[in-house]
């Protein structure tokens, strides 16, 4: 994201950043997948873990959507806040977990949603009429995206000029937040942008690897492990062109940024792939998170969560400049969206809780678990985050409860 040093303004997309900036080091959000983390990086506040029974829709799919959508309606998102403080604001997006159906344009004065829509009406319009075929069912839609190139095979460069157009509508101040999803898998690196990967390796490290980077470790051959890491290097170096470009472009704006991620991927580590598995690592949770506002050049050691975007940019909104000391934190949580993993991460330990299964990493060593040497330290960790458990689901009921009177009149 993007915030301002005299004439405060925002961007958010992923990928590092250059120049003058602060650097949080260990930036931990809860839940290494998209659908957990950034409802919390635009609330500034945890959506709770557990089952989605409780919201409606006819698949899982569609019941997190459901609950992505609760949550963003019952906390004010940075958009809304950005805009009672004046800013022209513009989102674009091309990921169905930060879409019109979870809630994401909310707060909005342009809202580009690009997972699905008018441009491959015709397409799902077609699908539609072949016996046998379901085009609301996910597998139909996924290759449905592919063929049009919308959702998770967006590239940025077939949108980047409906962002300069945009940009040139907004009046000043504004807030520009966008999402990238050319490092998200299946790693398909535009023309332009393959430096180590060919046509024909792309295409094909991506069949050979769909399997491992949905859960099936042991389904990923070296060959097509190699592959495919080269063909996540080249869509890194695309998310580098795209920042240029847009640092470029902006130049004249006096803008300031925040760029970050909202997971990792694993390739290979701790025998996972992807971020399917919801495993609470290093190489999901520890993602980028630069902010830079023209005027300090620091790195943060102690870690920092992705919910403390919000504070960050409201801060640069107001005085051109933030504290980086102050969205800092001695210990990170993260938990996976349905609750049974659960991790405490500081400067020199990480406490992992798998289920039943308990491990302690003294870092940067995430292998060999130091659960009996540290016994005590386990104690405090389990102990913290029972704490943090307890008190988000005590300050859920309480908004739920506000919210219910607000909306009856009482209050």
């Amino acid at each position: 994201m993007r915030v301002p040093r005299r004439r405060p303004r925002t961007h958010s997309g992923a990928g590092p950043a250059r120049g003058r900036r602060v650097g949080f080091e260990s930036a931990v959000a809860p839940g290494p997948q998209t659908f957990s983390s950034m409802p919390a990086a635009f609330t500034g506040r945890h959506r709770p873990t557990g089952d989605l029974d409780d919201f409606p829709g006819e698949s899982h799919w569609q019941r997190r959507l459901a609950a992505i959508d609760d949550h963003m309606d019952r906390h004010t998102s940075l958009p809304e806040r950005l805009g009672d403080r004046g800013y022209a604001t513009a989102g674009f997006s091309p990921n169905p977990w930060t879409s019109t159906a979870s809630g994401f344009d909310r707060g909005f004065d342009h809202f580009l949603d690009l997972n699905g829509g008018a441009d491959s009406g015709w397409l799902r319009a077609a699908a539609d009429r072949v016996p046998g075929i379901d085009d609301s069912s996910k597998p139909v839609q996924l290759v449905l995206d592919m063929l049009t190139g919308r959702s998770f095979f967006t590239s940025w460069e077939g949108y980047y000029d409906r962002i300069r157009a945009v940009r040139e509508q907004l009046s000043e101040p504004y807030f520009l937040w966008v999402f990238l999803l050319d490092t998200h898998y299946p790693f398909l690196p535009g023309r332009a942008h393959r430096t180590e990967q060919s046509l024909r390796g792309m295409l094909t490290s991506t069949i050979r690897s769909e399997r491992a980077m949905r859960g099936n470790a042991e389904t990923m051959p070296e060959s097509a492990r190699e592959s495919m890491e080269r063909s996540y290097r080249d869509c890194v170096r695309s998310v580098d062109t795209f920042l240029d470009r847009l640092r470029s472009d902006l130049a004249g704006d006096d803008p300031a940024f925040i760029v970050h991620s909202d997971h990792g991927e694993s390739f290979g580590d701790h025998g996972n792939y992807g971020h399917h598995h919801r495993e609470l690592y290093r190489e999901n949770v520890h993602v980028p998170y630069v902010v830079d506002d023209g005027r300090r050049s620091a790195d943060v050691s102690d870690p920092v969560s992705l919910a403390s975007i919000p504070d960050v940019a409201l801060s640069i909104a107001r005085e051109g400049t933030f504290d980086p000391s102050a969205v800092t934190t001695d210990a990170a949580v993260a938990t996976s969206e349905c609750g049974t993993n659960r991790a405490i991460r500081d400067r020199w330990f990480s406490y992992v809780e798998h289920g039943d299964e308990r491990a302690l990493y003294a870092l940067p060593d995430e292998e060999t678990s130091r659960h009996r040497d540290y016994p005590e330290r386990c104690a405090q960790s389990r102990a913290r985050l029972d704490r943090f458990e307890r008190h988000r689901t005590e300050t859920e009921r309480i908004k739920r409860a506000t919210t219910a009177l607000a909306r009856r009149g009482v209050v």
